[in-house]
């Protein structure tokens, strides 16, 4: 049986994918962080949901 952390895991990565306005690459990037098993720090997050130069914000 999959864990409480893995299970709020799992529902957060399904609802970012079924966001059409989220950056999938960003979605397959967290889960690849989420799936190494280590601890996640800021600057890990940080460059995952860092915009591009001249991104939008949505």
């Amino acid at each position: 049986m999959a864990s409480l952390q893995d299970s709020v895991a799992n529902k957060f990565l399904e609802t970012l994918s079924n966001d059409e306005n989220f950056d999938a690459s960003k979605t397959q990037k967290l889960e690849a962080l989420l799936k190494e098993g280590r601890k996640i720090k800021a600057d890990d997050l940080a460059e995952i949901f860092t915009l591009p130069d001249g991104g939008e914000v949505l």
